[in-house]
This record gives C-alpha cells, structure tokens and sequence, in this order.
C-alpha cells in the first residue's frame, strides 16, 4: 500500500467511482498509486491519510432468467430488424427499376421532340 497526495479535482475511484478531494492523501494500492503518480493526479507522500476501499458489488437477485428474457426479446428484435432490411432492399431494387423506366421513356420523349423538331423545319 502507498501513501498519495491527490492533486486533481476530478480524480475518482472505486465501483462506486467515489469522487476523491484535492489535498487529501489516502491510503492505496501501489499498482494504482503508481499509475496516479504517472499520469500527475497525485504525488507520493508520507503524511497520515485515509484508506481508499475499493469494493465491488454483487448483484442482489439472480439474474439468469432475466438474461434469458431479455434474450428472447433482443432475437425478436434482430429478426425484426432482418426482415425491414430485407424489405428496404426490395423497395430499393424497386424504385431502382421504376427510375431506370421513366430515364427512358424521358429519353424517348426528348428524342422524339427532337426528331419532330428537325421535321417540322
């Protein structure tokens, strides 16, 4: 364990990222200190400070049948998601054709008006 001043405000630590004050010195791991000390969010001293806790927690309820739930739920989902993209394409495809169409029977016009055109002089 290692002593460290921290010199930064928005310095946090720990599962519950519990946000640590400037000019207070705590009581931490050397892996951690060293990388504080590193980056200059702290400094190592010898001054009395407290010690930081770094917990985790655990889930209160099991959560497997939740889990498969919302499983169930996000596979609806994906397969859902499939089929839009399925029908986009398609209506993609689609209007590809129907303006392809319409480019030429535009293109027939004009040809035609150009045609008449040259006749009627």
């Amino acid at each position: 364990m290692a002593l460290v001043k921290v010199l930064v405000a928005n310095l946090f630590a720990g599962a519950s990222f519990q946000k640590l004050e400037v000019g207070v010195v705590y009581d931490v791991g050397d892996a951690v200190a060293e990388k504080w000390i590193a980056a200059g969010k702290a400094e190592e001293t010898k001054e009395k400070g407290q010690k930081l806790q770094f917990e985790v927690a655990t889930p209160s309820a099991p959560v497997a049948a939740e889990t498969s739930a919302l499983q169930g739920r996000l596979d609806d989902a994906l397969a859902q998601v499939k089929q839009l993209q399925e029908a986009a394409i398609e209506k993609d495809s689609a209007h590809t054709e129907a303006l392809a169409a319409e480019t030429k029977r535009a293109d027939e016009a004009v040809a035609a008006l150009a045609e008449a055109t040259r006749k009627a002089k």
